[in-house]
């Protein structure tokens, strides 16, 4: 099979317990993984990379023999940095917005992403590929708009990561999470879609509940967005899924909820791109099946980021298969 996956890379600086560590990142993450996951199928990334780092990030994908750089564009900008400040330990507040209950480990810091992947950079693409994951590691990877024609222009799969889309920039690179005015535009223009717990509490300007995000998201019958992964750290990742019902022959839905642990006894060494690789398992074994098991495949991908947990950045992802 053939994955696009579109994103934007960056370099990370992590800053734990005194010691930065540089590492390739972003959307990386998710291209690594899922080329080391699937050996066998082409993964295609599609990406603005900045002529600062063009060289040496396609020097490192040229180490896996299934990442085809067709649409690796390089532009005239800086690759993004992005400092990660991990905390001595996770801190788990209530919103008073939302009462939904938090885990915050880290604080970030950013430069200016690249451009936006328009459409006309993606289109030629769309029709090479059997499945697309998006994950929007700076929030602008890509428009709203292009989001929207991605979905009326492909029939295949298509999983969705939020991630930084509730990110917003400060002049001195901070960055905050803060509601989406078209979020339901966001959520229901894909197949399956993905937010950690954070995202999913502030996304929403009515500040609604994590329970009612999720009947909003997957309140559109037997299309548009089917399952919602709801990712929580150390306490594991929830599934939102539809199950159909009938009373006197009328079809109608129910949501659906189901938690799966983190997996027990992992030697923690770096949370980063944790999500990410969740979310190539996740698409993953989605693309490759039919039926959308979408239980299993969430617990093949839970399983996949505990591997990850115990290794170090992009530079490590080879060792998630063993």
């Amino acid at each position: 099979m053939k994955f696009g996956v579109i994103g934007e890379p960056c370099i990370d600086h992590i800053h734990r317990e005194g010691v930065e560590h540089r590492s390739l990142g972003g959307i990386l993450y998710s291209v690594v993984s899922l080329a080391v996951i699937a050996p066998h199928d082409e993964v295609y990334p599609v990406m603005n990379l900045g002529s600062d780092e063009y060289g040496n990030i396609c020097s490192f994908l040229n180490r896996f023999e299934n990442i085809k750089q067709e649409y690796v564009f390089k532009v005239d900008h800086n690759t993004r940095v992005v400092n990660l400040y991990y905390k001595d330990q996770s801190v788990e507040f209530v919103s008073p917005d939302t009462r939904t209950v938090k885990n915050h480990d880290r604080d970030e810091n950013s430069t200016e992403p690249a451009r936006p992947i328009e459409f006309d950079s993606i289109s030629g693409a769309l029709g090479n590929f059997d499945a697309v994951l998006i994950n929007m590691v700076s929030g602008i990877d890509i428009t709203l708009d292009t989001l929207i024609k991605i979905r009326e222009n492909f029939s295949g799969y298509i999983h969705l990561d939020l991630h930084n889309v509730v990110m917003r920039t400060s002049e001195n690179g901070k960055r905050t999470p803060g509601p989406v005015e078209n979020w339901l535009q966001w959520c229901t223009n894909t197949d399956t879609l993905q937010m950690n717990e954070t995202e999913i509490s502030v996304i929403t300007p009515q500040k609604l509940k994590e329970y009612e995000v999720a009947e909003e998201a997957l309140s559109s019958g037997d299309k548009g967005t089917k399952a919602l992964v709801i990712t929580r750290g150390k306490k594991g990742v929830t599934l939102y899924g539809k199950i159909e019902k009938s009373i006197l022959d009328e079809k109608y839905f129910e949501l659906d909820k189901s938690d799966i642990q983190s997996i027990e006894g992992v030697k923690f060494n770096d949370s980063t791109g944790c999500g990410d690789v969740l979310a190539s398992g996740f698409f993953y074994k989605n693309a490759i099946n039919s039926q959308k098991d979408y239980f299993s495949a969430l617990n093949y991908a839970n399983k996949l980021a505990g591997i990850k947990v115990e290794n170090r950045g992009v530079e490590e992802l080879h060792m998630l298969v063993k």
